[in-house]
């Protein structure tokens, strides 16, 4: 038997056992061992299989734009995002949007609107606006993040990137 018979014979087997990971987790690995990640590649396994939970937090960075995909950049970036949000949490508190006793949805929210340049001009204006057409809507941020918040220890790499 040559090594494709093998290999062939063993996802089969392991297919009807029960552990169609073994094959996908390999794959994976192939395709993260490159030096510079494929976006495209890394989008259709996501799509098509789950992602092994050792690899799920680097895939979805990847997937978000929150990293590069060359990995040498990677350690780098996350001290630059690392900055960036310390940053911007500093900007926030020194000019008074947020404090400590702000709940953590909310400052997210309001380091968005500065990333994005929809800051109001005065902390005292409404987080929620009826009239999504006029103002930033921010309902649907704030459930996002709050879900998110639940989720995620490190807090860090939830800030939004520029793009």
């Amino acid at each position: 038997m040559t090594d494709d018979s093998q290999r062939n014979f063993r996802s089969v087997y392991y297919e009807k056992v029960g552990f169609r990971g073994v094959e996908e987790k390999k794959s994976l690995e192939i395709l993260l061992k490159d030096d510079r990640l494929d976006i495209e590649k890394l989008c259709t396994f996501s799509q098509r299989f789950p992602l092994p939970s050792m690899y799920r937090a680097l895939v979805w960075k990847a997937l978000l734009g929150i990293l590069p995909p060359h990995h040498d950049t990677h350690s780098q970036v996350m001290a630059y995002r690392k900055d960036q949000y310390h940053d911007i949490l500093h900007a926030l508190t020194v000019v008074r949007f947020i404090s400590d006793a702000t709940p953590q949805a909310e400052v997210y929210l309001r380091m968005y609107q500065l990333e994005s340049g929809k800051l109001p001009r005065s902390p005292s204006f409404p987080l929620v606006s009826d009239h999504s057409h006029l103002t930033f809507n921010s309902t649907p941020f704030l459930r996002i993040t709050l879900c998110l918040l639940m989720c995620l220890q490190r807090r860090v790499w939830i800030n939004c990137r520029s793009s």
